[in-house]
């Protein structure tokens, strides 16, 4: 049972690294006088789905529930993506 609980804790952590470079992405193109905020958004989507998809083939072929590592790469990918977009919209603003 503790392995589902540690398979969790880790997709948590890599959905939160993959939320932090996404959240890299977006500041890079507000802070740029392109705009080219279709093109970030693309390159957001698809480092996320291929976090899950890559967590759930991980997660088959390993000895723990499927739900688990799922869960939590989805909780990861979620809750700093919240944190991160407060942060860039509080700065976009300026109330530093």
């Amino acid at each position: 049972m503790s392995g589902n609980y540690i398979a969790a804790l880790i997709a948590f952590l890599g959905g939160s690294v993959i939320s932090m470079i996404n959240a890299f992405i977006t500041a890079k193109q507000v802070n740029s006088e392109s705009h080219q905020i279709t093109t970030a958004s693309s390159i957001r989507q698809i480092l996320s789905f291929a976090y899950l998809v890559g967590t759930y083939f991980v997660a088959r072929r390993l000895p723990v529930d499927l739900y688990w590592p799922l869960i939590g790469a989805a909780v990861g990918l979620t809750v700093p993506a919240i944190l991160f977009a407060f942060t860039i919209a509080k700065k976009m603003k300026g109330d530093d």
